[in-house]
């Protein structure tokens, strides 16, 4: 089977790894300084498949990240759904273990909200992962005020619901060839801006397509952006093109 490449590689897409160096940090969450917090934080979790996909310290602070790994992130990584999936396709997790997922525990998918919650934290990361050197672009994510919203909703749980779209990109087990290496793609992401000034998080996991519009609620600018686009995913369609 092809397992050498088990995630998808963003090098044209997303900027490095190396951040700015700045003399402070704030958490993108809560806001507060985190400066001194020591723990990196994966935009999409270890046991989807990501290792290569990291915010510094401090970016999330070490309270932020304890909190998702426990309300926000096992919660739909221990769904029936993800459990079916993460098992069948031996994807471990961050101590080596593939998930014992039985036919009796159903593959129910996880709960709406939480799993807006869940997009609405990836969508956050992402965008500063996206930013991370451009000068003062911490500052910048962290006094948008059109952003409280959705870190307010998936780090307090505060709000109504936060929609998002779904679509199936690629079958779960599809092998795709790059300059003779095969490999699977477990996730993606990127940011898509559109050109009605909108911020959407475009998320992948094992070829399920997700988008969460961030300053809003609204979703019609994303399906204006596919009409435009002949629906192909800004994932794979030219860069934001429209």
């Amino acid at each position: 089977m092809a397992r050498q490449i088990r995630e998808a590689h963003l090098a044209e897409k997303i900027a490095t790894n190396e951040p700015a160096v700045r003399a402070r940090v704030r958490c993108i969450f809560c806001k507060c300084d985190a400066t001194d917090s020591r723990s990196v934080e994966h935009i999409i979790p270890e046991s989807m498949g990501n290792v290569q996909h990291v915010l510094p310290p401090g970016v999330v602070c070490d309270s932020c990240n304890q909190y998702f790994a426990r309300k926000v992130e096992r919660p739909i990584l221990e769904s029936p759904m993800f459990m079916h999936i993460r098992s069948g396709m031996e994807v471990p997790n961050k101590r080596g273990r593939i998930p014992d997922w039985q036919i009796y525990q159903g593959v129910h998918k996880p709960d709406y909200r939480q799993m807006g919650r869940f997009l609405c934290k990836i969508g956050l990361e992402a965008l500063a992962y996206r930013t991370l050197n451009v000068a003062s672009s911490n500052d910048e994510i962290v006094d948008t005020k059109e952003l409280d919203q959705v870190r307010e909703f998936a780090r307090f749980n505060v709000g109504v619901d936060w929609p998002f779209t779904t679509r199936t990109i690629h079958p779960i087990n599809a092998v795709f060839i790059d300059d003779e290496m095969h490999y699977e793609l477990l996730n993606e992401f990127d940011i898509l801006l559109t050109g009605r000034l909108e911020c959407f998080a475009i998320v992948s996991l094992f070829g399920v397509e997700f988008a969460v519009n961030l300053p809003t609620r609204e979703l019609d600018g994303y399906r204006v952006w596919l009409e435009a686009n002949q629906f192909r995913s800004p994932l794979y369609a030219g860069k934001n093109s429209s």
